[in-house]
């Protein structure tokens, strides 16, 4: 691409970036690549990162064009994407590891921020809002408590989900910085590996380093964890709030029926009228509290969904940060050291002896094209990482929608069904155009109600289609650059033999060699033993807890015996003649009326009778309730204990593999401290090959006088 091409490049993408700011958009990677089409950009690939980065530079540091762009995953500005290879291509490691080394401080700053919610989510929540008065009297306080209890725990709850989402997105990018850092030091590798086998032939032998694909790091799928919790809270806030809206109805009922019963009992019978009305009230307030009891006890149900969600959530923080401190403490410490270190101190001792080998009008141009062919090698294991990178995204995207377009599929066709038709004109014409009249008011309404489902549920499958387009192209270019690199890679093996054939190193250089031999073998091999870092496998899939809130978890005798204790006593427990005398005793001692002015008669006590049947019956269903919401509270607190009992057991796993990253990391430290304070080449040599024989990678004596004497073949 000629300079011309790539101004006009430049150009076009700080058009569409105004535009898009202004609009208050925001286009993925994927986008400006379709509409970079016209300027030569094929497909979307890290090539459209570059182009985003050096348009950014080219216009001052546009900020529009850092708004504007974003990657594949909609996590961070797309040209941050590219920012590390640019800095590793210019030969700046140190900026480098700048940039990895504040990105690991957002990954720690975040982990611990959702530490802090998780501890939120394991607290009781407290109802701080004050009852009011008129809510009492109704009966309406106690679901309008639970109502905010609901409230603020699922707030707490989108919150720790959203915090979950930031740490994965920053323990990403702490892996895409390795893989990025990897590539670099798999070109070195393979530069100066392929240096010594010039000199010393087959007796040396290098190993196509196995690297780990990392895009099989998996993270928890909070976003259903998030839509199902949502369903529950929902559920319970509708039933709140029919609920609030039921007993207002039944305490406005309750007070008319009171207000009767008194007016209706005369002057002369207050005490039948009393007794009616309180009895009436008495009723309505027990049913309250049966419906409130029955509500609270969904309420305990959430709560054991969300301790358990929130207990996978914990539990798998320990993973990331076991992740994270492997990344931070150990891995990317070391391949900093020896990007920074390693390829000059090989080149000060490869240098003069190579310099005079490839000194030759022969081999010059040949060595120039090898340079050329890993330059290219290196360019397309970027690609290809970038490929597998987006690869994931796509995958995790068709995954969400499906779900998301399977739960709605139903609804979809309901609403699509409800799709008023518009009359034939005869009819319209015949009905005086009464019936276009009201299939605009119908499709008015179905516009209001079901549109937006249809709409949103189409766009869904549009996304999807989109998506899956996406993942098959990055699946398609990825195999082409597999292919290609392939092929590059038997051009530099055709390369590397005519090299050798015209090459001819003597016995004086390889003598000339072997002083230099240890380092750089070590150092090639820690080089490896950085490329080959993986992860353990318990870091690689997530942490899971066993669901326990369908577990019985109390005998079931508890259950089975508290039922027949209340069914007994609705069976057993009446009232009678002698209730309703007490009733009336009672209401009369209250307004003071002398025992001879007592007298109730028989219609009056079938009227209280039958009222004080209601009220009892009515208490026995709520203390059914009550006994079931406490049984219901106990079993969340076996599960909540046994979800903790869970955790414990991973939590201590995890904590055995952050003291041996710890113990690696002290190493690690102290060895960066020598290197970084060593006064020659010398001793910094001496702090990177105490690296290297971390791993018992070293060669022994024994090993290189074999070498020597032509009788062991040493692989790097």
């Amino acid at each position: 691409m000629n300079k011309n091409d790539s101004q006009n490049i430049y150009e076009a993408i700080r058009n569409i970036a105004a535009k898009l700011c202004k609009d208050g958009e925001t286009y993925l990677r994927a986008d400006l690549a379709y509409e970079l089409k016209q300027y030569g950009i094929n497909a979307d690939s890290i090539d459209v990162s570059r182009l985003a980065l050096e348009a950014y530079r080219y216009f001052n540091n546009d900020s529009n064009i850092k708004r504007a762009f974003v990657t594949n995953d909609s996590r961070s500005p797309l040209i941050n994407e590219y920012q590390m290879t640019d800095l590793l291509n210019n030969d700046k490691p140190e900026d480098a590891m700048e940039m990895a080394r504040k990105e690991l401080d957002k990954t720690s700053l975040t982990l611990s921020k959702l530490q802090d919610d998780i501890n939120l989510n394991m607290q009781a929540a407290t109802v701080k809002e004050a009852s009011k008065m008129m809510d009492k009297v109704m009966g309406t306080s106690g679901v309008k408590a639970v109502r905010t209890e609901a409230s603020t725990l699922f707030d707490r709850y989108s919150k720790m989900v959203g915090t979950y989402h930031e740490g994965e997105d920053t323990v990403r990018r702490n892996i895409a910085d390795f893989t990025t850092l990897r590539t670099d030091i798999v070109a070195t590798y393979q530069e100066y590996a392929m240096q010594l086998i010039d000199i010393y032939g087959d007796s040396i032998k290098a190993v196509a380093p196995n690297l780990f694909d990392f895009s099989q790091v998996q993270f928890l799928d909070v976003d259903s964890m998030l839509k199902h919790t949502e369903l529950e809270y929902n559920r319970i806030s509708d039933t709140c709030s029919a609920l609030i809206s039921e007993i207002s109805d039944s305490f406005q009922t309750s007070l008319q029926n009171s207000a009767a019963a008194y007016k209706s009992a005369g002057k002369d019978n207050k005490t039948l009228g009393l007794a009616m009305a309180g009895l009436s009230m008495l009723t309505h307030y027990m049913e309250a509290r049966e419906r409130t009891n029955l509500l609270r006890t969904d309420l305990t149900t959430f709560k054991t969904s969300i301790k358990r969600d929130t207990t996978r959530i914990k539990a798998d923080l320990g993973r990331l940060l076991v992740i994270y401190k492997t990344l931070n403490d150990v891995v990317i410490p070391k391949a900093n050291l020896y990007l920074r270190h390693a390829a000059k101190l090989m080149t000060s001792d490869i240098k003069a002896i190579t310099a005079s080998l490839y000194d030759n009008v022969e081999i010059r141009p040949l060595e120039e094209q090898r340079k050329e062919l890993l330059a290219r090698v290196k360019a397309l294991d970027g690609e290809i990482n970038d490929h597998l990178q987006n690869i994931d995204v796509y995958q995790s995207l068709i995954s969400d929608l499906t779900q998301t377009l399977e739960s709605k599929a139903a609804s979809y066709r309901d609403a699509k069904a409800r799709k008023p038709s518009k009359p034939f004109f005869l009819v319209n014409i015949f009905t005086f155009g009464h019936a276009n009249k009201t299939y605009s008011r119908n499709y008015a309404e179905w516009d209001a109600v079901c549109y937006p489902l249809v709409r949103e549920y189409e766009s869904n499958q549009v996304d999807l289609k989109l998506d899956k387009d996406e993942l098959t192209s990055h699946q398609n270019d990825m195999n082409a650059k597999k292919q290609e690199r392939h092929l590059v890679k038997q051009k530099l093996d055709e390369v590397n033999k005519q090299i050798r054939a015209r090459l001819n190193a003597s016995d004086d250089v390889q003598l000339k060699m072997l002083p230099h031999l240890r380092t750089v073998i070590a150092m090639l091999r820690l080089g490896r033993e950085i490329m080959e870092t993986r992860l353990d496998k318990r870091l690689v899939g997530t942490v899971d807890i066993p669901d326990y809130s369908g577990t019985e978890l109390l005998p079931a005798d508890i259950e089975n015996n508290l039922s027949l204790f209340t069914s007994t006593l609705a069976d057993h427990l009446h009232t009678d003649r002698d209730t309703a005398i007490a009733v009336l005793n009672g209401v009369d001692d209250y307004r003071g009326t002398e025992e001879e002015n007592r007298g109730y008669s028989e219609e009056d006590l079938a009227q209280v009778a039958g009222a004080s049947e209601q009220a009892l019956q009515q208490g026995i269903s709520l203390l059914d309730s009550a006994l079931k919401l406490k049984t219901r509270q106990l079993q969340g607190r076996l599960a909540g204990a046994a979800y903790d009992e869970a955790f414990g057991k991973i939590a201590s796993d995890f904590r055995k593999q952050i003291k041996a990253i710890d113990n690696k990391s002290a190493f690690v430290r102290e060895v960066i401290r020598r290197a970084n304070l060593a006064n020659s080449e010398d001793d910094r040599k001496q702090a990177l090959l105490m690296l290297s024989e971390l791993s018992g990678q070293s060669l022994s004596e024994q090993d290189f006088k074999d070498f020597i004497n032509g009788k062991k073949q040493i692989t790097l």
